[in-house]
């Protein structure tokens, strides 16, 4: 295992749990407005601050995790140093903003009838602070001296993890965190996992470094040997495929447990994709 995959747990487990917050938050906000100004909008408002509050408690969470991999935390602070210049500093800055944004919403959500022009714009800005957010932390892998890292592969596959583990994290928590306002919502979220899923299909064939058809395949010394990629690709594709089977399951029981362990195999999938994001590190140049 080479070292630099070894030492980047926290920053698996940052940028994946990032990723399902943004995620999570955006299938609420189009939750929001599915059922702006129906019967039910009042309800919503209240169940949906369960909801909102489990995605502000999820990017803390990820704070904590990007902690551990700072070799002086006590330096933390000047991450804010240099947006003009810095991946990192925007990336900060947005995860800092996003949370503000969720943490607004999930206080001052409920009772806004009279408001409602006001909620509206704060789902929608919110919503973009996530895709600058994810833009950012995108930003900061791709870099003109790590080719495995600076193409396309980097940026799809931080939004298809957010466009499927949030949405799914969302439906597997229906009942405990945060209820569907209708049945057909529900399905159309399922069907965007499906769909984010094969697109995840198709970006790790393509795109992924050493491995994908259209992928980086030029050589630097410190990267992870082709040949133990492939049980790593090979058992993500299992996975997903098991959640694809669970979901669709789902469909035909409607039994919650079964979206709870499609949640769970996706993420495993996701995990093992991540971690050879990382192991396929190597610099060219000085």
């Amino acid at each position: 295992m080479p070292l630099t995959a070894a030492k980047e747990w926290p920053l698996i487990a940052f940028t994946l749990v990032s990723q399902i917050a943004v995620g999570a938050f955006w299938t609420l906000a189009a939750a929001h407005f599915f059922i702006r100004g129906g019967r039910a909008a009042g309800s919503f408002a209240a169940a949906s601050e369960r909801g909102l509050a489990a995605v502000a408690a999820l990017l803390i969470v990820a704070a904590a995790f990007s902690f551990f991999h700072l070799g002086r935390p006590g330096r933390a602070g000047f991450a804010l140093a240099n947006l003009r210049r810095s991946w990192l500093s925007r990336e900060v800055f947005f995860e800092v903003f996003f949370l503000a944004m969720v943490a607004f919403l999930a206080l001052f959500s409920r009772g806004s009838a009279g408001r409602a022009n006001l909620l509206d714009g704060a789902y929608i800005f919110a919503s973009v602070l996530g895709v600058f957010f994810l833009g950012s932390m995108a930003g900061i892998y791709m870099l003109r001296t790590v080719p495995n890292w600076r193409g396309p592969h980097t940026a799809l596959s931080f939004f298809l993890s957010a466009a499927v583990l949030g949405p799914l994290a969302t439906a597997a928590g229906r009942g405990y965190l945060f209820a569907f306002p209708a049945p057909a919502f529900g399905n159309a979220v399922l069907a965007s996992v499906l769909g984010a899923i094969a697109l995840i299909i198709v970006t790790v064939l393509l795109f992924s470094p050493k491995t994908g058809f259209l992928g980086t395949k030029k050589n630097t010394f410190f990267e992870f040997p082709v040949r133990r990629m492939y049980p790593f690709l090979v058992f993500r594709f299992l996975f997903l495929a098991a959640a694809v089977l669970l979901i669709v399951m789902y469909l035909e029981v409607g039994r919650d447990l079964l979206l709870v362990l499609a949640f769970v195999s996706v993420l495993t999938a996701e995990t093992l994709g991540r971690y050879l994001f990382y192991a396929a590190y190597g610099r060219v140049g000085v």
